[in-house]
């Protein structure tokens, strides 16, 4: 009888403990052996004990911008929690194959995962209206069938992370989402610029050097010119950009004008306080871009659990961004995780192979309760 009362119990506990813990604790162990054991073996330990995930391709339109959309769904059942990924300003685009490794891992895990190709994130422009399309592309997943009367949550890496965080404190579908996530996003444009022109980031209030990757330390620079207006202004800023990496080494022209001359002298400065005022300065056409591209801007407003991934030694963004954002309050609670086996959205960063038993556990279990957080929260 005592044994039959204790299998009950066992019982009732797995019930009551399979939604909100177990479930999400085995989502992550897929999660993570999927992805870790295809970087370090290049054999997926996970497609042995899990079903191939459907991988099909539709071209749809968001915003009036027509792009590809890649979707893997659970080689099982029928409805499915869901997943929008929005990808960084990765080249390949939707066949990167960090994020496709990814994609699949959430798949295998239970999850119908979404991949717009966002065109202004593949090639890296500051997209007034990029807040506005992302969420208008998560609206699009809402209103799948196989994910009705699930939860439904979003993830974005690199600059895709900071868009999205940017969207979800402001528009309607993204503040009906379960939950919304990034892996070395940014939180501030202005603060995010203003570490790469002076290569400083603030760590608890103290600037620290940091060392931008040279393809951030121009391309971002060059986005902020491309909203200059006057395109004759524009080519002459994007020279001096070009020509000094990133940097403006002389007083703008005389004949300039005032957008095109007030972010000449803003990446001039060499100092971060100094930089960061002059962006705050900027003329209001400007700063109605940053702003709306920030998620600084919106940030009380995110109702959704926030969980933020950030590589401590990130050359694309700096980790102090996380770390604002992680101090500054909103409507929802705030899980970030610091990492230091990632490299910028890649899963394993330089040297980590080599690394002891102590570092791959405690990286390893800090993943899988992340990834155990935010699968929870999406269902």
């Amino acid at each position: 009888m005592r044994r039959q009362l204790g299998v009950v119990l066992l019982v009732v506990a797995i019930a009551i403990l399979w939604r909100p813990i177990l479930r999400p604790l085995g989502a992550g162990a897929i999660l993570v052996t999927d992805i870790y054991s295809s970087a370090l073996w290049d054999r997926n330990l996970a497609e042995y004990v899990t079903p191939l995930p459907q991988v099909t391709g539709t071209r749809e339109s968001f915003g009036g911008i027509e792009m590809r959309v890649t979707w893997w769904r659970p080689g099982w059942g029928d409805r499915h929690p869901a997943l929008m990924m929005v990808n960084g300003a990765t080249a390949l685009g939707n066949d990167d194959p960090e994020t496709t490794r990814l994609a699949e891992a959430l798949a295998r895990a239970g999850y119908l995962v979404m991949l717009p190709e966002f065109p202004f994130i593949r090639e890296g422009t500051l997209e007034p209206r990029a807040a506005a399309i992302i969420d208008a592309a998560f609206a699009r997943l809402l209103t799948v069938p196989d994910v009705s009367g699930m939860r439904v949550g979003a993830f974005g890496f690199s600059v895709g992370g900071g868009m999205l965080l940017a969207a979800a404190g402001k528009y309607e579908a993204l503040g009906r989402a379960s939950y919304v996530g990034a892996l070395g996003a940014y939180y501030d444009i202005d603060t995010y610029l203003a570490s790469v022109v002076t290569r400083t980031q603030v760590l608890a209030g103290v600037p620290a050097a940091w060392d931008p990757d040279a393809t951030v330390r121009l391309r971002l620079p060059l986005a902020a010119a491309a909203i200059i207006g006057d395109p004759h202004d524009r080519a002459l800023l994007e020279d001096e950009l070009r020509a000094h990496d990133g940097r403006t080494a002389s007083e703008p022209p005389i004949e300039i004008g005032a957008e095109a001359g007030s972010l000449w002298r803003a990446l001039g400065a060499s100092d971060y306080d100094q930089v960061l005022a002059r962006l705050r300065g900027l003329p209001p056409s400007m700063r109605e871009v940053f702003d709306d591209l920030s998620p600084r801007a919106s940030w009380a407003a995110i109702r959704a659990p926030v969980f933020w991934l950030h590589d401590v030694g990130d050359r694309f963004e700096p980790v102090s961004e996380a770390e604002t954002a992680a101090a500054t309050a909103h409507a929802g609670p705030t899980r970030f995780q610091r990492t230091a086996l990632l490299s910028h959205a890649a899963a394993l960063g330089a040297g980590a192979k080599e690394k002891g038993f102590d570092f791959w556990a405690t990286e390893l279990t800090g993943l899988l309760l992340f990834a155990a957080g935010a699968l929870g929260a999406g269902g």
